[in-house]
């Protein structure tokens, strides 16, 4: 109960409601002593009353309302005890209403406004005296107090508004400097891997090169400059983890990359979301540089995101991987990933193929192998990904 007040507009219009009916309720004595012009005295007070559910949104439309029907209830013949009622005191309400939410410049004439008619029916009703002139000094100092409160009120919000605004501008200053500063931190720990990896890969070509020159006159040297290269090159990979398990922010530096032997676990895991899969692989997984593999890993992963995500209820999916073979000059890792419709409503057609980012993304990972992915819907109304990873590119083509 108490959060679904904290909410402003429940609190606001929870507020009106409790004006309207604590002035509702004052006025009840005053329209039961009214006698055979009872509902006239009703209408009268539901007529000013109302307009006080519009004073946020409408202030100085509401004061103008209230105004009209007060002028009215002046012309009617005073012919039940008790001529004033509890709901005139909704015309200070909305004198407060048109302070704190409507224009400011306009509150002087209303004021004036309200005074003027307050008086012409104090005139009409009771006459010139004593009496008329003590109401109209009470009338006048209730609806100046509300002036008064209204502009304190409209100074606080503005206040409270511009300390807001500034505590906003403040964090976000404050977090754009954590990023400027963590950008800043990565870039330094990218030159000193760049610098770490460099100087590994120098030492490993000169050791390898002193090798090759020595070659048959000194064994013993090119042992020991063998095992120079492979000390270098643990402790390179070993440092290039470290410094990139800093870079990442949710994956462990040292884990190796996911590979083919992988996809099983992968397939269970969709399998448990509820996506019947099932998985191929064909083929002889080894021979796969690790980043084809991992590439291949990442295909297949974002494709069977993408299923979960938009295929139809009952939708199967089959996963087929053919590693190739080691004897294959032409060697090619091939990557398909298809869905059928399902049992469910069929998606609208876009007339678009391949457009999504983890579409492009795949096509993005598959050219750093000279490779292609396609990306089609089915007949079935299912889609198909289709990706091809050339391991026959050497680094100098590359």
């Amino acid at each position: 109960m108490r959060e679904l007040f904290s909410r402003p507009g429940v609190r606001s219009r929870a507020i009106d409601l409790l004006i309207v009916v604590v002035l509702g309720v004052g006025s009840v004595p005053s329209i039961v002593a009214s006698g055979r012009s009872s509902g006239v005295a009703l209408g009268i007070t539901v007529a000013l009353l109302a307009p006080i559910f519009a004073r946020r949104r409408l202030p100085v439309q509401a004061l103008l309302f209230a105004l009209a029907v007060f002028a009215v209830h002046t012309l009617v013949p005073p012919s039940y005890a008790g001529w004033l009622l509890a709901a005139d005191l909704a015309l200070p309400v909305l004198m407060y209403s048109v302070m704190v939410y409507g224009d400011r410049r306009s509150w002087l004439w209303l004021l004036l406004a309200s005074e003027a008619v307050f008086l012409a029916g104090l005139f009409l009703v009771l006459g010139s005296g004593s009496i008329t002139a003590i109401v109209f000094l009470a009338q006048t100092a209730i609806m100046v107090a509300a002036v008064a409160t209204g502009e304190v009120t409209r100074v606080r919000k503005r206040q409270l508004a511009i300390a807001q605004e500034r505590a906003i501008e403040a964090e976000e200053h404050r977090d754009a400097l954590a990023r400027a500063a963590v950008v800043e931190e990565r870039a330094r720990i990218a030159r000193e891997m760049h610098d770490v990896v460099a100087h590994a890969v120098s030492t490993m070509v000169m050791q390898s090169e002193g090798a090759r020159l020595v070659g048959e006159r000194n064994r013993a040297a090119v042992d020991a400059a063998l095992r120079t290269i492979g000390v270098t090159g643990r402790e390179a990979v070993a440092e290039l983890r470290r410094i990139l398990g800093l870079l990442r922010e949710s994956e462990s530096g040292t884990k190796p990359p996911p590979s083919v032997g992988e996809l099983t676990e992968l397939v269970a895991k969709v399998r448990s979301a509820g996506l019947e899969t099932r998985l191929t692989v064909e083929g002889d997984p080894r021979g796969v540089p690790p980043g084809a593999a991992l590439t291949t890993y990442r295909i297949v992963q974002e494709a069977l995101t993408n299923v979960v995500k938009h295929a139809p209820s009952g939708a199967r999916c089959t996963v087929e991987v053919d590693c190739g073979t080691l004897d294959d000059p032409h060697r090619t890792v091939v990557v398909a990933i298809a869905n059928d419709g399902g049992d469910g409503p069929r998606p609208p057609a876009t007339g678009r193929s391949g457009a999504g980012y983890g579409i492009r993304g795949m096509r993005e990972r598959a050219s750093m192998f000279d490779g292609e992915v396609t990306a089609e819907p089915q007949p079935d109304g299912g889609f198909k990904v289709t990706a091809l990873l050339p391991l026959t590119t050497s680094p100098e083509e590359l």
